[in-house]
């Protein structure tokens, strides 16, 4: 599974773009990692790296709502939730030493699919949202 950012899920928002950019070049090394059957060390650092950048993102995502007032807040912490709870459940696979596949499908499904998913929806309705405030 090729995983790469694609220029398409571009918001217009620097920031934003940028962590969003860094999260799949960590998708793509995790994934990489899991195929090349790479140890779960590695595997766990990179997911400890998400988790950590995700929290830093998801923080400055919903700061960014708040300043705005945006009426979407709510649903995206909910959803910001079910990310973290995707990575913590890839992190429990690890340690239990789930084989290779069933991780590389919970990649793809559940961060690649989702994050892709969620930028194009709940993201852009957020950027588009700001932009009518601001003029």
């Amino acid at each position: 599974m090729a995983i790469k950012w694609e220029e398409n899920l571009r918001l217009g928002v620097a920031t934003i773009d940028e962590q969003h950019e860094a999260m799949f070049s960590q998708f793509a090394l995790l994934s990489r990692a899991v195929q090349q059957g790479s140890c779960d060390t590695k595997i766990k650092e990179i997911l400890d790296f998400l988790v950590d950048y995700t929290e830093i993102h998801f923080l400055e995502e919903e700061k960014l709502m708040a300043l705005h007032d945006y009426a979407g807040l709510a649903e995206q912490r909910q959803q910001h939730e079910i990310f973290k709870a995707a990575i913590s459940t890839l992190h429990e696979m690890v340690a239990n030493q789930v084989p290779s596949k069933g991780i590389a499908i919970k990649i793809d499904a559940a961060l690649v699919r989702y994050t892709i998913n969620h930028v194009r929806k709940l993201d852009s309705q957020l950027v588009e949202f700001i932009k009518c405030r601001t003029g």
